[in-house]
């Protein structure tokens, strides 16, 4: 398993694909089959970084100061990755709390971005010091609960979106047994990581946010579910009318983890629309 140290971390990444058009992703786990895989294969050929969220997985730990603003930590480490290998400019694209990273260079850094696809994960407002964690703290006996197979399948992905589609269903299955091994493979201090901030930036005020926001000139896609109530469809046409040229996707059929579940709808979506806003700023694509 390839490992690199940056930015005063060891991080783990796994690397699929190759050639110029690279896209790199940071989360505390990727399901196997995930729409960033995917668009490493054909006919999108991309390649793909993606980058275990330092405190989690085979990456480096976290054992002190586990609940803090971890976004802009984690967004330095992709820049500082991107920096080590000698990638200038890449996409992103990430599943939930997997766009806090591309929030947060999207806002400080865009220059090294050809384009951001948000998927099922908005930009949130979290007034500082409000007290708030990410994923909400559960109580829950972390001694008893670590490697306990019983216990953490009642924790382990899963949804109930009703549907027919065979595929679909054999899909969610496949999300909530990866899950659990991945679950069961968690040490206690990575249950214990919480992030306290979903601005992305140090707006002070929700209407600062939103300004930074209007001044983003790299392109944005923003593909959601509209049964979301994580990342509601409210929310991301609230960022979608401030950020100048930005497109915004709904899926119907789409909850929290509609992604997860049809990853080949999202990495044709993301394909599209990078080719076409490529195109559109006169950028040599293949």
């Amino acid at each position: 398993m390839p490992k690199i140290q940056v930015n005063g971390t060891t991080l783990h990444y796994e690397e699929y694909g190759s050639g110029d058009n690279v896209l790199i992703s940071t989360q505390n786990f990727f399901f196997s089959g995930c729409h960033m895989e995917l668009l490493s294969k054909p006919p999108y050929n991309y390649h793909v970084y993606l980058i275990t969220m330092r405190g989690y997985g085979e990456s480096e730990h976290v054992y002190d100061q586990p609940v803090r603003n971890w976004v802009p930590i984690w967004g330095e480490d992709v820049l500082a990755f991107a920096e080590a290998l000698g990638i200038e400019r890449f996409y992103y694209s990430g599943i939930s709390h997997g766009n806090w990273a591309g929030w947060y260079i999207a806002l400080h850094r865009p220059e090294v971005l050809r384009g951001f696809a948000a998927v099922n994960g908005i930009i949130q407002f979290t007034p500082p010091n409000a007290g708030k964690v990410f994923p909400p703290m559960q109580e829950v006996d972390w001694d008893s609960i670590v490697g306990d197979r019983e216990a953490l399948s009642k924790l382990a992905w899963n949804t109930s979106y009703p549907t027919s589609n065979e595929r679909r269903l054999a899909r969610r299955e496949h999300c909530r047994k990866e899950h659990l091994e991945i679950l069961v493979k968690r040490r206690k201090e990575e249950f214990l990581m919480r992030n306290t901030s979903m601005s992305c930036c140090d707006a002070e005020s929700e209407e600062e946010m939103f300004r930074r926001l209007s001044n983003i000139s790299i392109p944005v896609l923003i593909l959601n579910g509209i049964r979301d109530n994580l990342s509601t469809p409210e929310q991301a046409l609230r960022v979608a009318k401030v950020i100048p040229g930005a497109k915004l996707v709904m899926y119907e059929d789409f909850e929290h983890a509609g992604a997860d579940e049809c990853p080949e709808v999202v990495a044709l979506e993301c394909d599209r629309f990078f080719r076409e806003t490529d195109s559109a700023n006169g950028e040599v694509y293949r």
